[in-house]
């Protein structure tokens, strides 16, 4: 008997066009961003939150900042993640929130000298956004779970996604996920071999 996230797994397929009038429910859009929220994090920071869009005139200027690709234009509803960079500085409270919860009444203090060091070699911006593709993947799944389809679009034009959003400095999108019923009967998957 194959497990049912496997069978979610297999089903799971990157829709490039969706049914017009077929909306995403507010419950199914909670069980989503549960499933991201739930998702796995370097040091437990969890660097992202979640925009849910279902109003259509948002909806447009988001597909137009993604290039109009037809999956954004014809998403029911879409869930923007958000990168939280200047939430990751070591010295906020942001950070220091996290660290307390991460170690779970004992001492904070080895997870922060792991983090500073991190935090001084490379782009935290970057790896902020690379972290927020585990709440993506998680929600991808459980899209496919509910039987509803989706497509992650990681090309944007971030100047206008921010705008459309209203997004705050120091927080940067990662990736969009729309969502929908498709349109097609998905075509059989292409994988490399296991071996």
């Amino acid at each position: 008997m194959q497990p049912a996230l496997l069978d979610a797994i297999q089903q799971r397929y990157a829709c490039r066009q969706f049914v017009a009038d077929r909306p995403v429910s507010a419950g199914e859009l909670s069980v989503l961003r549960e499933s991201g929220r739930l998702a796995p994090s370097a040091f437990g920071l969890e660097p992202w939150r979640f925009i849910t869009v279902t109003d259509a005139a948002q909806r447009s200027a988001i597909a137009h900042a993604c290039y109009d690709q037809p999956a954004a234009a014809t998403a029911a509803a879409m869930i923007v993640i958000v990168a939280l960079v200047a939430a990751l500085d070591p010295d906020s409270d942001y950070v220091r929130a996290q660290f307390k919860a991460e170690a779970r009444g004992g001492d904070p203090a080895p997870i922060y000298e792991a983090y500073r060091a991190f935090y001084q070699t490379g782009s935290v911006a970057e790896w902020a956004r690379g972290q927020c593709n585990f709440a993506a993947a998680h929600m991808l799944l459980q899209a496919a779970h509910l039987g509803l389809d989706s497509c992650p679009i990681g090309g944007f034009d971030e100047a206008a996604l921010t705008a459309a959003l209203d997004i705050p400095p120091g927080e940067s999108p990662a990736l969009v996920i729309a969502l929908g019923h498709c349109a097609y009967a998905a075509p059989r998957r292409m994988r490399k071999a296991p071996d």
